[in-house]
């Protein structure tokens, strides 16, 4: 085996000095302040819109809001004053709470169309496995309301002791 040479007399030899580590930080901040920016801001929103986003397409599903809907697209008085077609608003709000044979619904959802907005109120009892509307009006922005409600849902109405429609206005229909 070779040893190392001999210095040249004379000389100095030079001062010995391990390289120095860095610390972890400044090895690891690039991919670190991102992370962290993930795990505070992002991850949050995002978990917070999912659970808006599934909550909203819930109630936009259930069988009451596509029921509502289609009474106010079909609805001649309606179809005149939002004109055609009537869609419905991102924003909806309420709750319905359904099992197989009974449940609750109470919802007010924004529709609009081409001329005007309004919002649609529903509130539903489910019994038997089948809804029963209690209210399903469109109050109009600008002024003015129609009710969805048929006859024969007018007339049970009546003769129970559910919820009316509003007393400063009268229906357009």
């Amino acid at each position: 085996m070779a040893a190392t040479p001999p210095l040249p007399p004379g000389s100095i030899p030079p001062p010995y000095s391990p390289a120095q580590k860095s610390g972890w930080w400044s090895r690891n901040w690039k991919w670190f302040v991102p992370t962290l920016f993930v795990v505070i801001f992002v991850l949050p929103l995002t978990m917070c819109g999912g659970m808006i986003y599934l909550v909203m397409s819930t109630l936009k599903n259930s069988e009451v809001a596509r029921e509502s809907l289609g009474r106010a697209q079909s609805n001649p008085v309606l179809m005149e004053k939002l004109g055609t077609p009537i869609q419905m608003g991102v924003w909806i709000g309420g709750s319905v709470d359904s099992s197989s044979a009974g449940g609750r619904a109470n919802l007010v959802i924004p529709i609009s169309g081409p001329k005007g907005k309004g919002t649609l109120m529903v509130f539903a009892r489910k019994a038997g496995g089948e809804w029963h509307y209690l209210a399903m009006y469109v109050m109009i922005q600008g002024g003015g309301m129609v009710n969805l409600l048929n006859a024969n849902e007018r007339k049970a109405r009546d003769d129970s002791e559910t919820p009316s429609l509003p007393s400063d206005s009268t229906p357009d229909q």
